[in-house]
């Protein structure tokens, strides 16, 4: 097995040690709040006493519900120093969709944002458990919610003195919508967590003294894993409370950052900015952007290299249940056109036929992976997990072809999963909501491609016989249930959708019929 923690000075890793040895330097900074090591290892120890103090134990789960802010990086840290996994939850949910997560963990504790308040007291009567702890991240917090700032001010600073026996490190648990329209909580077990992070600041060339921006939502996987191996490194780590394309720029030149990771969609905001705002920036000290997330077209890379400069473009292909799976380097980046680059990080890759046979070289098939890195588990749902693996390797439901020197490109996403703007979105669920919409007699949601989001939803829908629904109605219905992004950008009525024999909605046909019509008009 691959051993990246012998690439690195373990000396000098993680939180503990860089507080030791440099308590000083800047760990995290949003906006005007810079946080040191120093506090960022006192605050911590007395987050986990906090959460010791209200009956939280080593083993168990608590959920996390927080914009982009250094509290929900702290939480995350002091869970770790009491064994306990952290939860993320999407701060756009509406109260279905965290209450299911809150209950499906069986979280013992919440951690939420004062401006989640309404949302957090929607999802109250269905959460299972009456008696969940909650946590406010607040100064006034509401009644009966502590407050952090009260935690942190009752509890020691001290190193959290636990019995983690049988426990450890916890395991991580990451819930990514599944094709049935339900969350799956992936959980990766703990021996290769430390391992796993190095790994990919050993690939995407991160080193100890780097400063990292991190633009996305940290509770997607990919931005929370480079922000939790550049605070092991002791890098000084630059958050985005949310993505502005200047703001990006000027954060840039500010905080002289080195590396940051980022989805094409936000590369597309930025090279479309007017020249004269784009000349205003020092960009000198930007030496690795990392793409990932989403398909990246190629005369979007291309703007982007002439823009930031050769050299400094790495792009990966991976999922939450599968880590990195692929990586593409900056000299391989416009001579190979449309690959996602060459296995990473120990993968192994099979392309599958229907048959589970593999496929010649050139030929499309469902892209399988073996690693190190791979999950455990689905979390509650064996079928699932069974119905994803064979023979030790692991599928998503990606179709991919591979070349002559080895470089894979993917051709499709996940039967029909949708990536607008860098997130994952599954019709599945979209189409679940408007089936309950009593003008709704079928639906059907696909995605088509969209030069500014790299996907748009359109919803294909059959009205009820003599129904008047319009498309105001349809999206006002989803937008109701739903978090926005998953509200449809275009809706086409039609008299029927078509269906396979065996009564399978045909998808495909569905994405055929949009771009007929779209190369007509």
């Amino acid at each position: 097995m691959l051993n990246f923690l012998e690439k690195f000075d373990t000396s000098r890793v993680g939180i503990a040690n860089q507080a030791r040895l440099e308590p000083q330097k800047p760990a995290i900074i949003m906006g005007d709040v810079s946080v040191s090591y120093g506090e960022l290892d006192s605050f911590t120890n007395a987050m986990a006493n906090g959460f010791l103090s209200l009956g939280v134990r080593p083993g168990d789960r608590i959920a996390v519900l927080l914009r982009n802010c250094p509290e929900y990086l702290m939480a995350w840290t002091a869970a770790g120093k009491i064994a306990v996994t952290p939860v993320g939850l999407n701060y756009r949910f509406k109260s279905d969709e965290l209450a299911y997560i809150i209950n499906d963990s069986e979280a013992k504790l919440l951690i939420y944002g004062e401006a989640l308040e309404e949302v957090v007291q929607e999802a109250k009567p269905k959460l299972e458990h009456d008696s969940l702890d909650m946590i406010c991240v607040s100064n006034d917090s509401p009644a009966g919610v502590m407050s952090l700032n009260r935690l942190l001010a009752e509890n020691s600073t001290e190193p959290p003195r636990v019995d983690s026996a049988g426990y450890g490190v916890a395991p991580s648990l990451i819930y990514t919508s599944g094709t049935t329209g339900r969350p799956k909580g992936v959980v990766r077990g703990v021996k290769n967590r430390l391992n796993s992070l190095l790994g990919y600041a050993y690939s995407f060339e991160s080193g100890y003294d780097d400063t990292m921006l991190v633009p996305g939502p940290l509770y997607h996987s990919a931005p929370f894993a480079w922000a939790a191996f550049s605070l092991v490194l002791g890098n000084t780590l630059v958050i985005m409370p949310r993505f502005d394309a200047e703001e990006f720029l000027r954060l840039i030149q500010t905080h002289r950052v080195n590396t940051t990771i980022v989805v094409p969609t936000m590369l597309n905001r930025v090279v479309n900015l007017p020249d004269e705002v784009k000349g205003r920036y020092d960009l000198s000290s930007l030496r690795v952007i990392t793409a990932a997330a989403e398909s990246f077209p190629f005369p979007l890379k291309k703007r982007t290299i002439d823009f930031f400069g050769e050299g400094k473009l790495f792009e990966f292909y991976g999922a939450t249940e599968i880590s990195v799976v692929t990586r593409m380097r900056p000299e391989d980046q416009l001579r190979k056109p449309g690959s996602c680059g060459t296995p990473a990080m120990g993968s192994h890759i099979r392309l599958l036929d229907e048959d589970k046979q593999d496929v010649p070289v050139g030929e499309v098939g469902i892209l399988y992976v073996k690693s190190p890195f791979l999950l455990d588990e689905y979390l509650n749902n064996p079928e699932a997990t069974r119905a994803a693996t064979h023979e030790g390797y692991f599928t998503v439901g990606d179709m991919a072809r591979v070349d002559e020197e080895g470089f894979y490109y993917i051709v499709d996403r996940a039967v029909d999963m949708i990536i607008s703007g860098g997130v994952n979105i599954y019709p599945a669920e979209i189409e679940e909501v408007l089936y309950r919409h009593p003008d709704v007699f079928d639906v059907g949601i696909i995605g088509v491609p969209d030069t500014d989001w790299g996907e748009k939803i359109v919803a294909y829908v059959v009205r009820q016989p003599g129904a008047a629904l319009d498309e105001e109605g349809v999206v006002r219905h989803v937008s109701e249930n739903l978090a926005s992004y998953k509200k449809p950008r275009e809706v086409i009525f039609v008299d029927e959708l078509p269906y396979s024999p065996s009564g399978k909605l045909l998808k495909r046909e569905l994405r055929e019929m949009y771009k007929m019509a779209a190369e007509r008009a």
